[in-house]
């Protein structure tokens, strides 16, 4: 048990660590986090000894040469934006409109690729590595649909839904409606929820056991949303299922293949 609490404390330490603030001490993390010197200096020091960490001068800590190495087992095996990046640039490419991939991570959304629109008037949209919270979000809506309803009470809607915007949803029975209705529909809408008057379609991606890993969004300023939406209902929906195809397809090889052979961009088309 001891052991476990350990593990559920490693998070934590390690999300203190961003590109605004890539250094912190031991009574900082000890502050930041409520726990004890002790207890702090301890969680550092053991992430030291598996390389996640690494030990500066005057006892300052910094992310350790060792996630550059798990980065690298990362991008040597199968992953979802190795699979999505093409197909995610095209659908950009074809309707102007920022397009977005993301994930799931610990009940929020994080955003691990993106491609800029080219419209005179364009959405910027989520800095990749960004995180924000799921139920704002039309990405957020497609992954939070796929959970199990207890799990969603106990990490989502069981604390206060944050207000961003005059459109957020900020009811857990609505939002459970409205996750019902991503179920049915195949797709789910962030309408002004996240930042006002920006709109967004997003569909889900499936692995090879049909499991929902991420899910892809395009993104529009209202005017030009609300004129196009059902086309661009119709091409998000077709993207999500031709990356979940070219997913599955990278999986299905043996390990090692070229991933730029061309019966997998066959598929992705």
């Amino acid at each position: 048990m001891a052991a476990l609490q350990t593990v559920q404390k490693i998070g934590p330490v390690l999300d203190l660590f961003t590109v605004q603030r890539p250094e912190w001490g031991v009574t900082e993390v000890a502050g930041e986090l409520g726990l004890p010197r002790s207890s702090a200096h301890a969680l550092l020091a053991s992430l030291v000894d598996i390389g996640l960490l690494q030990c500066r001068s005057r006892g300052r800590y910094r992310i350790g040469w060792r996630v550059v190495e798990l980065n690298q087992t990362l991008q040597g095996t199968v992953d979802v934006k190795t699979c999505a990046a093409p197909i995610l640039q095209a659908l950009s490419e074809e309707y102007g409109e920022t397009t977005h991939l993301a994930i799931m991570e610990r009940y929020r959304v994080m955003y691990v690729d993106k491609v800029l629109g080219n419209h005179v008037i364009n959405v910027n949209g989520a800095r990749v590595g960004a995180h924000l919270d799921a139920h704002c979000s039309a990405v957020g809506k497609v992954l939070l649909a796929h959970c199990h309803t207890a799990e969603i009470e106990r990490n989502i809607t069981d604390k206060p839904l944050r207000r961003f915007t005059s459109s957020t949803i900020t009811d857990p029975a609505h939002l459970q409606r409205e996750l019902g209705a991503v179920l049915r529909n195949g797709c789910a809408y962030d309408s002004g929820e996240a930042v006002a008057e920006v709109h967004c379609v997003a569909a889900p991606i499936r692995d090879e056991m049909g499991v929902v890993v991420a899910a892809i969004s395009m993104t529009a300023p209202e005017t030009r949303f609300k004129a196009g939406h059902h086309e661009y209902r119709r091409a998000v929906i077709a993207a999500a299922g031709a990356i979940s195809k070219s997913l599955v397809a990278a999986v299905d090889k043996p390990f090692g293949q070229d991933r730029d052979d061309p019966s997998l961009r066959a598929v992705a088309g």
